[in-house]
């Protein structure tokens, strides 16, 4: 068992990502886990992730937990607000952007097959 105090978050810059924080809270470097990474960012007004695709044996979650974020797909454009998820596999291309004049706050939960 590994705690992972909010103190010890580690702070990176994910890449294609402007105008946010990044902080991660479980994976390989903070607990040796090599299935799940889970981190949380803090997306300031404007800011957001331009359009990638999910890696090959991944899975990636999004959980709001504050504010709301605009969600980009090939199917379309969604907003997504405080408690809503979702969900994406091996393959995906999605890119998220807050529109909003509010700070957004978004669980990151990647896991490995």
């Amino acid at each position: 068992m590994k705690i992972v105090r909010k103190n010890e978050l580690i702070t990176y810059e994910p890449k294609g990502h402007y105008n946010m924080l990044a902080q991660r809270a479980y994976g390989k470097n903070e607990t040796g886990n090599e299935i799940l990474t889970i981190g949380l960012s803090q997306f300031l007004p404007g800011g957001g992730a331009e359009n990638s695709v999910v890696k090959d044996n991944m899975e990636l979650v999004y959980y709001i937990v504050q504010g709301e974020m605009t969600l980009t797909t090939p199917e379309g454009t969604t907003v997504l607000k405080a408690g809503d998820s979702v969900g994406f596999k091996a393959g995906e291309e999605r890119s998220v952007k807050n529109e909003s004049s509010e700070v957004a706050c978004m669980l990151v939960i990647a896991g490995v097959n």
